[in-house]
């Protein structure tokens, strides 16, 4: 500061008058223009108002004279910085002139004036900082908000598109030179080390900003920029201080506060919050300071960025021991700040709570300290809880702002439905005042924003309710939401199908809840003494959206579950008109579902659960009977069921004793030669004369018969073996054999036939007579309710199925000679039912409904031909000797029998045969078959029982039979007439002569 070197360093009290005279004259006006003064005065010095005295002055002599006079006479510092802060003012006018585009008319001599300024100013600081801080500190920020103030205008009306924020503003203020040397000087006083106390300068502050904001905001930004920590807690602090004197002037102030602080927020909220983290601190610590946390809430309930920044700051010290303290503060607030009235204060939180995008969050912590903490506190928080309800719930309801504007004015709407998953969580809670507040928040969003937070919500309570207290809060939610949206229920549908589908890791627990609450509530709908208040019931829905639910039942999908399949199979049994709701496709899919899960619950052990087994397939019966109503679906039930059963992997399940290796395929002729005790070989080793499919046709030819081979002929040997590469198959190398004992083979049978039956039940009558059904009933029970047109699809998918030639499959029986031509077909039916000895039972339910059994005519021409075939290569020997052929043969004439093909006496051969020799047993089969050959077996031979019945019997005109057919039969019980004779009177009856008189 060499310029201060040409005054008096130690000037007396006449040296500084006289001084202060000579820099007192500068403020005469200007000389005229056309003077030489003002001629030779160039640039921004001659733009200054100075003196006309004798002493001519020049602009640096005259500022230098003014640096001298501000430290050495004090009384003159508010002449002397007006005289600089024009000077300041001219360097900021020409800036801006030069930024518009123009010529500016600063010098080098000028800014050589601004630095000697700039360097007085540091030298004061430096010299004597405490008390030249504050007074630097006030004149700068008091300049730079007067020269934010005069030329904020003029740049905003040629610079507004370019200053977008408050960046670009500083960025445009700090490219003037005078503007840097003003903010460096206000920054070298705050930080100057002598000047311990800052409130001089965060008063400052403050008292600029409330009378030049917002111009005056990008001081605040840019200085807060620069020392952010120790502005933050300064201002924090000063306004503390104007909210406990409580003055008139305190609002103003607090309003200022809040300002600064909201610039500061944007880029330094961590600072913010470590300030608010002390300034609880000290409220909860020291007594004295109680107050400081009610003026830090009630600065920021109009402050959404610094209210979320104090959400921060207070969401970790909300535990038992801060709300102890704060126990005892509080009242002192309600006393003294509110007047005595504790709504206030409950107002003021709840108001912190709506306003703050936090919101969600404060209600998390508060719905958990309503049963987590104390019962003081946890008292205040459920009175917290039910008035921030009602808050909430009036703010909606009674407002007559647009979405937007409620967003806008609170930020805890849009939040929470940003965060709904917060609240739904608290849906299915076991405290009622909780869940009860969680649906109200949930009605408030849903009505809000649109109904995805309403289906998330359903969702929730059909995935966790456990009671039905949750059920019927979900009834309500649903009772409120169905007016405004009409697809709710089906939305939620479809995305438990789709939750249900992806989660194959979830446990079967909670994949099963959902499921069964759909249930409870379906039937809950049906109950006459139950009316619940949804006009949209849940069975109507899930007719309506039966796609949705239809995957769920493919037992092919990955990740199948048939506990879930189960249960969704049970809904849908519960449903009325399930048919009239839905698109053919999607019956005709949901019924092929069916007939495949039906076939893998019997593949369960009814040891595990008897019960559900039982239950699973009386759900799929009756929806299969449903569905089955119309004829299409009926076809395809039929042929699906039938299909199935002689699947190799189903058959299994109908057969009480199932032998074989993997790779092997066994007779049910085999079934007898094996032991099942073991006793005879060890582990039932592979024994090839023992099975059928085995033996070598030469030896079993010579066992029979004397062979003789002449030289030179040829001789002929058939062999069952397999011609590898290497030669004939080694049959004693064969894999063991493998027996599986199945216990459920009855019940599995018996289930699969109640479910044939109910479908064979739909088409006639439109009723319920499937529904009546019972497993227990025999066929002959249910056979007058049971379609005769459905009974003779069965036999005609029996016939195609196990038939393997499309030719000859009629109805007439043919020559006897004439079989030989079809032995190759005849044997694989037989070969049919020895895999599948069920196909009895099949025969019998044709049976039993007739004229079915009419169109199985070439199945039971098959059976019977090779057992005749049978017969005819033992002729001599006992028919007891052939135990599993006697057996056939009674079934099969029994069948014949009850399907009424074969009228008295030839229905009573199955009875006495067992006691025949081969050969007899032979002719009687060649006179049964002359008879069907004679009498083809056509259904017109058959009618109704009566007009009411849909029973058929065979028309007694077509009931005699020529003597030609029975006398064989006759002559072989004459001629076992001890074993037999009981039964000629009851074959033969004599015929009783009745005399007429004349």
């Amino acid at each position: 500061m060499s310029f201060l070197d040409k005054f008096p360093s130690n000037p007396s009290p006449e040296e500084t008058l006289a001084q202060l005279q000579r820099f007192l004259g500068r403020n005469s006006s200007l000389q005229p223009a056309s003077s030489s003064a003002m001629s030779n005065n160039k640039g921004i010095k001659g733009k200054i108002k100075k003196s006309t005295i004798p002493e001519e002055l020049s602009m640096q002599d005259l500022t230098h004279l003014g640096m001298w006079l501000i430290r050495h006479l004090p009384v003159s510092r508010d002449s002397v910085f007006e005289f600089i802060s024009s000077t300041y003012s001219q360097f900021v006018k020409e800036y801006i002139i030069q930024q518009q585009g123009n010529v500016s008319s600063c010098t080098d001599d000028d800014l050589k004036l601004l630095d000697d300024i700039h360097e007085a100013f540091l030298t004061f600081l430096k010299a004597n900082g405490e008390i030249w801080a504050p007074i630097l500190s006030t004149w700068t920020l008091h300049l730079l908000g007067q020269l934010s103030k005069d030329y904020s205008h003029q740049i905003a009306f040629t610079h507004g598109a370019q200053l977008q924020n408050v960046n670009d503003t500083i960025r445009f203020w700090m490219g003037s030179k005078a503007i840097q040397s003003l903010m460096d000087l206000t920054a070298r006083c705050l930080t100057c080390r002598d000047h311990a106390n800052a409130d001089t300068f965060i008063s400052a502050l403050i008292d600029t900003s409330t009378i030049h904001s917002p111009r005056f905001d990008w001081v605040v930004a840019h200085v807060g920029n620069t020392y952010p920590q120790t502005i933050v807690s300064q201002v924090l602090n000063l306004g503390f201080q104007h909210f406990s004197v409580n003055s008139p002037m305190a609002s103003v102030k607090l309003n200022s506060v809040r300002a600064i602080l909201e610039h500061l927020v944007g880029t330094h909220a961590k600072e913010v919050q470590q300030a608010f983290d002390q300034t609880i601190q000290q409220g909860l610590t020291d007594n004295s300071l109680n107050m400081v946390i009610l003026y830090v809430m009630t600065m920021c309930s109009n402050s959404m960025p610094l209210l979320d920044v104090l959400m921060d700051t207070v969401f970790p010290r909300l535990n038992e021991e801060t709300l102890l303290k704060l126990r005892t503060i509080v009242p002192k607030w309600i006393q003294i700040h509110f007047g005595g009235r504790e709504v206030a204060a409950v107002a003021l939180v709840t108001h912190l709570i709506m306003k703050s995008s936090r919101g969600p969050r404060a209600l998390e912590i508060l719905m958990k300290g309503c049963k987590e903490w104390v019962p003081p506190i946890g008292i205040y928080a459920r009175t917290l809880l039910d008035h921030f309800i009602a808050e909430a719930s009036s703010m909606f309801y009674g407002s007559d702002s647009p979405r937007k504007g409620l967003a806008t004015n609170f930020p805890a709407f849009p939040a929470m439905k940003d965060n709904s998953s917060i609240i739904i969580n608290f849906l299915t809670d076991t405290d009622p005042q909780i869940a009860r507040a969680a649906k109200q928040f949930v009605k408030i969003l849903s009505m809000y924003d649109g109904a995805a937070v309403g289906v998330k919500a359903i969702c929730h309570y059909l995935n966790h309710s456990t009671d039905d207290v949750h059920r019927w809060h979900m009834v309500d939610l649903i009772a409120m939401l169905e007016m405004k949206y009409s697809n709710l229920l089906t939305d939620t549908l479809q995305i438990l199908a789709i939750r249900s589908s992806n989660s194959d890791k979830a446990k079967i627990s909670d994949k099963l809840r959902k499921w069964d609450n759909i249930l409870k509530l379906v039937k809950s709908e049906r109950e006459t003494k139950i009316k619940l208040p949804i006009r949209q019931k849940m069975s109507v829905v899930l007719q309506e959206n039966l796609w949705i639910l239809t995957p769920l039942m493919d037992v092919r999908k990955l990740g199948f579950c048939l506990d879930e399949a189960g249960i969704v199979i049970e809904i849908l049994s519960k449903l009325p008109e399930l048919k009239n709701n839905s698109k053919f496709g999607t019956r005709l899919a949901l019924q092929r579902h069916l007939v495949e899960f039906l076939f893998k619950v019997l593949a369960l052990p009814a040891s595990s659960n008897p019960t559900q087994k039982v239950k699973n397939v009386t759900n799929v019966s009756k929806l299969l009977y449903e569905l089955a109503e119309n004829p299409a679906i009926q076809n395809d039930s039929l042929r699906s069921l039938v299909q199935y059963s002689l699947y190799p992997e189903c058959k299994q399940l109908f057969m009480k004793r199932v032998i074989g290796n993997p790779k092997l395929n066994y007779s049910a002729f085999d079934y007898d030669c094996i032991d099942p005790t073991g006793s005879g070989h060890s582990d039932n080793e592979f024994q090839r004369g023992k099975f059928s499919m085995y033996v070598s046709l030469m030896e079993e030819n010579q066992s029979r018969s004397s062979v003789l081979n002449i030289a030179g002929s040829h001789a002929t040997t058939f062999h069952s073996g397999k011609l590898l590469k290497n030669g004939i198959k080694n049959w004693s190398a064969m894999p063991k054999v493998v027996i599986t004992e199945n216990e459920d083979a009855y019940l599995n049978f018996e289930l699969f036939l109640y479910v044939l039956m109910n479908v064979c039940m739909a088409v006639p009558s439109g009723g319920n007579v499937g529904e009546g059904f019972d497993v227990g009933l025999s066929v002959k029970d249910v056979g007058q309710v049971v379609s005769v047109e459905a009974m003779k699809k069965v036999a005609l998918l029996l016939v195609e199925i196990v038939s393997p030639d499309v030719m000859f499959n009629g109805l007439p029986w043919p020559e006897e000679e004439f079989s030989k031509v079809q032995v190759e077909r005849d044997l694989q039916i037989r070969r049919a039912f020895e895999d599948h000895p069920y196909l009895w039972d099949l025969l019998e339910l044709v049976a039993n409904h007739c004229p079915s059994l009419c169109y199985c005519s070439v199945l039971l021409r098959a059976l019977m031909a090779t057992l005749m075939a049978h017969w005819t290569s033992c002729q001599e020997a006992p028919a007891k000797n052939s135990p599993n052929q006697l057996e056939w043969t009674i079934r099969l004439l029994q069948i014949m029998r009850t399907g009424q093909l074969i009228p008295p006496p030839l229905c009573y051969i199955g009875q006495v045969v067992h006691e025949l020799k081969s050969h007899e047993v032979l002719a009687l089969l060649k006179d049964v078959w002359s008879y069907m050959k004679m009498n083809i077996p056509v259904p017109t031979i058959f009618i109704r029982k009566d007009a009411k019945s849909n029973r058929f019997i065979r028309n007694p005109e077509f009931s005699k039979v020529d003597v030609i057919y029975t006398e064989k039969l006759r002559l072989a019980i004459l001629n076992n007439i001890d074993r037999l004779g009981y039964l000629y009177p009851k074959l033969f009856p004599v015929q009783q002569t009745v005399k007429v008189e004349v």
